[in-house]
């Protein structure tokens, strides 16, 4: 196996450890939040999943002994890291309440836009053309339907976050109700003051550019 078809192997790899794990996050919050957030987010969950089984499917289709540990790019394994710490550290939370549920949707959206940046480098990178031409040997594997399998990826992430744009409006309006009804009783000091630790990662400040230039 030459090292650009390694290479591009280990970065689909990465790829679907990170949607894995995406889909566990997703998975955990959902059951966090009350509906109709719960099965908006689920719904995000079984789409990352979904990323996953597609690239695994890819990858079955090749040899991956000659690819473990090697050429494993650290901003992806970073990022994988920082999804399962951020899903482990919600599992233990019973309620997460308005104000984190809403940093966690706004983060989810920002790791959204990071995988789509990521597919987006690897197209525009010469990696897929490497596993196309490998795939080519076997059967009949066009660059071009191969990218739009990708392309398909980023614009399904499109819609994702607009799906959790829509799910923080509920919540918003929900709290704005919640508010107004128990204005009368309660006056908020500092809303934000029981908040000691953040809950969440930065995934939008994880860089990316770069990564996969070849």
């Amino acid at each position: 196996m030459n090292d650009k078809l390694r290479e591009s192997l280990q970065y689909l790899k990465q790829c679907s450890n990170i949607e894995n794990e995406a889909f566990k996050l997703y998975e955990t919050l959902s059951k966090k939040v009350n509906q109709p957030e719960s099965s908006l987010i689920l719904g995000i969950a079984y789409n990352s999943l979904k990323n996953a089984k597609i690239i695994q499917g890819i990858l079955d289709c090749l040899d991956l002994t000659e690819i473990e540990n090697k050429n494993v790019r650290k901003e992806l394994s970073e990022l994988s890291t920082e999804i399962n710490m951020l899903e482990n550290k919600i599992s233990k939370i019973n309620n997460l309440g308005y104000l984190v549920s809403c940093e966690m949707l706004k983060e989810s959206i920002s790791l959204e836009t990071l995988l789509s940046k990521i597919y987006t480098i690897y197209l525009e990178s010469n990696l897929a053309r490497v596993i196309v031409d490998e795939l080519s040997k076997t059967g009949t594997v066009s660059l071009d339907s191969f990218k739009k399998v990708f392309e398909y990826f980023i614009e399904e992430k499109g819609k994702d976050k607009e799906t959790i744009t829509e799910s923080i409006y509920i919540l918003e309006a929900k709290e704005k109700e919640n508010r107004r009804q128990i204005t009368p009783i309660i006056k908020y000091q500092n809303p934000d003051s029981w908040i000691h630790e953040s809950t969440i990662h930065s995934f939008s400040s994880i860089p990316v550019n770069g990564i996969a230039e070849s």
